[in-house]
């Protein structure tokens, strides 16, 4: 869940003995790796994403932008290359990659999120892992991981991103990329008051979504209530930690990651900064 050079041919991702098959047929149950407790970030952002498992799609429908993220990861990597997405929800990302033959595995720790997106696969394509990013440790490497939509900003403390982003790069191959979205923060940060949006779910009623922000901690407060025909109102709560770019790239260096290119979006537009507006995609490489 999320409230969004030349072409270089990596060689295939690693995969340990136990690791099972790329795709596990049709409505493949998600696998849950044994991870150790989950944090705060984690219980709330699982609480938050069940509670909109079932309107999301309608909420933020899939745009052709998402299309242009296959696009985008065409020029980093070959052709079949393997896709780790963090976040995964209900496939909105993941299955335009596999529609592009990419090998995706998708982790998401909501299990509302995760049989959604079984619903709109039935081939299985996508390989689902129910799990906590931070501790994940699925015993293989892949050619690309892929964190859109603000993934990385679910972990709502420092101590949560440097495991998160070691998760990642464990997660990596030699030679690999790892592709982050996140949001430029510069007018959030500077926020006085809390913004509130309203969004239409057709034929079923509305969505209002409240965003606060604490600057001194970086966190944003989310707070989303459902007015649904027929259904009581229903509310949803949870917190996130917005990423300065530079922020971002000390994380990264932790794990021994490299910045190789920064855009404001999917066509490699030029990053400038300091407009919230606009999309802010890393790429990074492992160091050797």
């Amino acid at each position: 869940m999320t409230p969004q050079t030349a072409p270089a041919t990596e060689s295939p991702a690693t995969e340990s003995p136990a690791t099972g098959p790329e795709s596990a047929g049709p409505a493949a149950e998600a696998t849950s790796p044994a991870t150790e407790p989950a944090g705060l970030g984690v219980t709330l952002t699982t609480a938050y994403s069940d509670a909109l498992a079932g309107v999301y799609d309608e909420i933020y429908p899939s745009t052709p932008d998402l299309e242009d993220i296959g696009e985008f990861l065409r020029t980093l990597t070959g052709p079949g290359a393997s896709v780790l997405e963090l976040g995964v929800g209900t496939g909105r990302v993941a299955l335009p990659l596999a529609a592009k033959g990419f090998r995706v595995h998708g982790v998401d720790s909501s299990a509302g999120m995760l049989a959604r997106l079984a619903g709109k696969d039935p081939e299985g394509r996508i390989t689902p892992v129910h799990a906590d990013f931070a501790t994940l440790d699925l015993g293989r490497t892949f050619d690309v991981v892929l964190a859109p939509f603000n993934a990385l900003c679910c972990a709502v403390s420092p101590d949560e991103q440097i495991a998160l982003i070691h998760a990642v790069a464990r997660h990596t191959a030699p030679g690999g990329h790892v592709v982050v979205e996140t949001f430029d923060p510069s007018d959030f940060h500077v926020q006085k008051k809390n913004d509130i949006t309203t969004y239409p779910i057709p034929g079923r009623g509305a969505m209002i979504e409240s965003i606060g922000v604490l600057p001194a901690s970086q966190n944003m407060m989310v707070h989303n209530t459902l007015f649904l025909d027929g259904e009581p109102p229903k509310s949803a709560s949870t917190v996130m930690r917005y990423l300065w770019p530079s922020e971002l790239d000390l994380l990264a260096g932790i794990a021994r990651l490299e910045l190789s290119a920064r855009y404001s979006g999917w066509h490699e537009q030029p990053f400038d900064g300091g407009d919230s507006r606009k999309m802010c995609v890393s790429v990074y490489r492992p160091l050797p």
